[in-house]
C-alpha cells in the first residue's frame, strides 16, 4: 500500500476529519466549485538508500491543503487532520494560512513527512 493510499484511508477513518469535510479528501486537485470544506494532498516520495544502493525506507512528503470558506473553518479542519496524523506518529508542521483570491477560499496548509519501511 502506498503512503498516499494509507493517508487517504487514515483521514477517511477519522471521525473528527469526516465530521468537517465528509469524504471530500483528494489527491492533487478537486474540481472548481466543489463543496467545501475539503482536503487536497500532494505527495512526493524519496527512497532512503544505504551506501550499497539498497532502499531502507521511503519518505513521502505531503503538502496537505485544507480549504474552506473561512479561515476558522480551514484551521479547524487542519487541526483535525494534524491530530489524526500525530496519533499515527506521522508528524506535521503548520498550519500556515493561505488564500485564493480567484476562488475566494481560505486555506490552512500542513506539511507531513510520512515514513514507510
Amino acid at each position: 500500500m502506498s503512503a498516499s493510499t494509507e493517508l487517504q484511508a487514515l483521514l477517511l477513518a477519522t471521525p473528527a476529519v469526516t465530521a468537517l469535510c465528509g469524504t471530500r479528501i483528494a489527491a492533487d486537485r478537486v474540481e472548481q466549485g466543489a463543496a467545501r470544506p475539503f482536503v487536497v494532498y500532494i505527495a512526493s516520495a524519496e527512497p532512503q538508500r544505504a551506501l550499497d544502493g539498497s532502499v531502507h525506507g521511503i519518505k513521502t512528503t505531503f503538502e496537505l491543503q485544507c480549504w474552506a470558506d473561512t479561515r476558522a473553518a480551514a484551521d479547524a479542519l487542519a487541526y483535525a487532520v494534524q491530530d489524526a496524523l500525530d496519533a499515527q506518529h506521522q508528524y506535521t508542521t503548520g498550519p500556515v494560512g493561505g488564500y485564493d483570491g480567484e476562488l475566494d477560499l481560505e486555506a490552512a496548509l500542513l506539511t507531513c513527512e510520512w515514513w514507510d519501511d
